[in-house]
């Protein structure tokens, strides 16, 4: 079994993944980091150098060699659903959960990041609610599960996602 977890930065998708992944005994997976150690270098620096665009292709490519993984969680950038190719391949997922949280809950942990280069031009808080509004029937469409973050505790996700996956 494979477990996507979608939703917008700072919503603890991760975190979220390593933790479950452990309760599963499952390998763990980060589309980010698949980038990049493809790329040999940072998101924040391939957005600076490469631009949003090569960024997003890099993404596809990364969720696309997720196809023959198994017995694994992964979790995907916030902007993966932007691509419809990825959309289209997540619909065909079984287990796709959407985590979600307010944008304001998204700044309470992201503000401090150097490493979200789609906040360092202008208000952070801002921005996430643009993303948000734009992604948001996106990860909708794309997921089976939408699990609301806000208010919960990590053992409370947890249920939440592994009485999902024993449905």
């Amino acid at each position: 079994m494979k477990v996507f977890l979608v939703g917008p930065m700072g919503t603890g998708k991760s975190t979220t993944g390593k933790n479950l992944s452990e309760e599963l005994d499952y390998d763990f997976c980060d589309t980010d980091k698949l980038i990049e150690k493809a790329e040999r270098r940072k998101i924040k620096d391939i957005f600076e150098q490469n631009g949003e665009d090569y960024f997003r292709q890099k993404e596809s490519k990364a969720l696309d060699e997720t196809k023959t993984l198994q017995n694994v969680v992964i979790a995907t950038g916030g902007g993966i659903v932007e691509r419809e190719e990825n959309r289209l391949f997540l619909e065909c997922e079984d287990k796709v959960i959407f985590l979600d949280s307010s944008p304001e809950r998204q700044y309470e942990r992201t503000k401090d990041s150097k490493k979200r280069p789609l906040l360092n031009d202008g208000d952070g808080l801002e921005i996430l609610k643009k993303l948000y509004e734009k992604r948001i029937n996106f990860y909708e469409a794309v997921s089976k599960k939408k699990i609301s973050m806000d208010n919960l505790s990590t053992d409370e996700i947890l249920k939440k996602i592994i009485d999902f996956l024993d449905e």
